[in-house]
């Protein structure tokens, strides 16, 4: 596998193609209501050994599972570079958080449900100016994840009875449609986007970013033993893939929408020796000490041996 953190360049020819299907069935993947946390806990089974792993190696471990996307049955990113610029920046916006995130009352590393909203559609709004820097295209389907994400958010806080958060975050998702009119139109002279700015290649697309950023998280946060993923297919609908712990660091995927039997996932945190801290000084302190790890996660088809 390789492990390049930048997304691998194409040669001029990698145009996208008609699509084989005509439209994507009007039902998309399910959005779960999986906010992006300032940063992740990983929890491996001992209390001692937490590892708190940032929002730039969570986009990497995205990355890393999106390059290898993709077979006879399931879609694979085309245009390949921007696709996989938008999985690796699209939480770039974090960046700065990460270097000095902060803790809830409950003395934790801070998560979603603990910063205000305006703070936290502005990371996503910086995300998308910063993926904007590399590639409109790529810009494009982040905004396009932004907007899915802010409707979840709004359903959210509206359930909460927060109305004024809410009608914030409609606010951002109107403002994402804006933005992703204004590239459609800049680049629909470009012949390399012709057939990837609107319909069947444009959402397959955004769903791969969508699907990477989403197995991701259940991985770095580890969030559940078995979950599943909506995945586009090369018919024009979509498959369930679920993914079923072996232990830790394995998964059986099935169907396996990937080639070979298996990929090699890697991601990098800081390793803490508790997850309550006095202060914010304190676990800046704790965080900033803490050694670097490398956590590993392999994906194997259901016939793979080991």
């Amino acid at each position: 596998m390789r492990r390049s953190a930048v997304p691998v360049p194409v040669s001029g020819a990698d145009v996208c193609p008609k699509p084989q299907a005509s439209s994507l069935k009007p039902q998309a993947p399910s959005l779960l209501p999986l906010y992006n946390d300032p940063m992740f806990l990983h929890d491996t089974g001992d209390p001692a050994r937490t590892i708190a792993i940032p929002q730039a190696s969570h986009a990497w471990l995205a990355w890393q599972l999106a390059e290898h996307w993709g077979n006879r049955r399931f879609n694979r990113p085309l245009p390949r570079a921007e696709v996989l610029a938008a999985v690796m920046l699209h939480d770039s916006g974090w960046t700065e958080f990460d270097s000095s995130p902060g803790i809830d009352p409950d003395g934790r590393p801070r998560t979603f449900d603990r910063m205000d909203v305006v703070s936290h559609l502005e990371i996503w709004r910086k995300s998308v100016d910063w993926t904007a820097l590399n590639s409109r295209y790529a810009a494009l389907l982040v905004a396009r994840h932004f907007s899915e994400m802010a409707d979840v958010k709004t359903v959210d806080l509206l359930n909460r009875g927060d109305t004024t958060s809410a009608r914030l975050a409609e606010s951002f998702r109107a403002e994402m449609e804006r933005r992703e009119a204004s590239w459609i139109e800049g680049l629909a002279v470009d012949a390399r986007y012709q057939d990837c700015l609107e319909g069947p290649r444009r959402q397959s697309n955004a769903d791969i970013l969508t699907l990477a950023d989403r197995i991701s998280v259940f991985l770095c946060a580890t969030l559940a033993e078995q979950f599943e993923i909506a995945a586009p297919t090369v018919e024009g609908d979509f498959a369930p893939v679920k993914l079923t712990a072996m232990d830790r660091t394995h998964w059986r995927v099935e169907p396996w929408p990937m080639e070979g039997d298996r990929v090699r996932l890697q991601c990098e945190g800081r390793l803490l020796p508790k997850t309550s801290f006095d202060s914010a000084e304190e676990f800046h302190g704790v965080l900033h000490r803490a050694p670097v790890e490398r956590v590993n996660f392999t994906l194997l088809r259901s016939s793979a041996i080991g």
